[in-house]
């Protein structure tokens, strides 16, 4: 079942997510430390407008209760507001203001972004990323969306296999972090 995330699910939504910062392999993350870095996404979630908040995340639970997979999304135009929440959170967790994590543009204008869309490990093949993606489609058209878009890694032929199956075309590529990304468009 999709369901809307709450600010209980963090404990679970975090592996998952954990394995999309790895894969980014930022350094801006690297070079703090693991437990620094929870305690920071955690505030991050559990705050209204964050670009990970519980507000932003659905999650994929299964029958027996498990969260399974996550998908974080919003619009465009909130591009501008998901990141400074959370710079008056870093120094509750010891960290400046100044601190940078993210701080490259994702989306673009008319866009319903994606941002993240990650399966546990052990659910892997389940067809969970598929239902959170149709769902995502959906819920952008309702909004009044008529593009859904999202960044995949050059270096992750099976999540580009996915997203071309599902019908999204690249239109550019970017650096986002340290890596570079295909900017993938899906007209709704």
């Amino acid at each position: 079942m999709i369901r809307k995330a709450r600010k209980s699910d963090f404990p679970f939504v975090y592996p998952i997510v954990k394995q999309i910062f790895e894969e980014m392999d930022m350094e801006s993350i690297k070079r703090l430390p693991e437990d620094q870095f929870y305690s920071l996404m955690k505030l991050g979630f559990i705050s209204d407008n964050y670009r990970y908040s519980y507000r932003r995340t659905w999650v994929y639970e299964n029958k027996a209760g498990q969260v399974c997979a996550i998908l974080v999304m919003y619009p465009y135009k909130d591009q501008q507001i998901i990141d400074f929440v959370l710079k008056r959170e870093m120094p509750k967790v010891g960290l400046p203001t100044s601190t940078i994590i993210f701080d490259d543009q994702e989306a673009w204008p008319h866009e319903w972004y994606l941002d993240s869309l990650a399966v546990h490990p052990d659910h892997w093949g389940k067809g969970y990323a598929s239902q959170l993606m149709e769902f995502s489609e959906g819920y952008a058209k309702k909004k009044g969306y008529k593009k859904l878009s999202l960044n995949v890694d050059k270096e992750n032929p099976r999540a580009q296999r996915l997203y071309e199956y599902k019908g999204f075309k690249t239109t550019k590529s970017m650096t986002i972090g340290d890596r570079v990304y295909d900017h993938m468009i899906k007209e709704l």
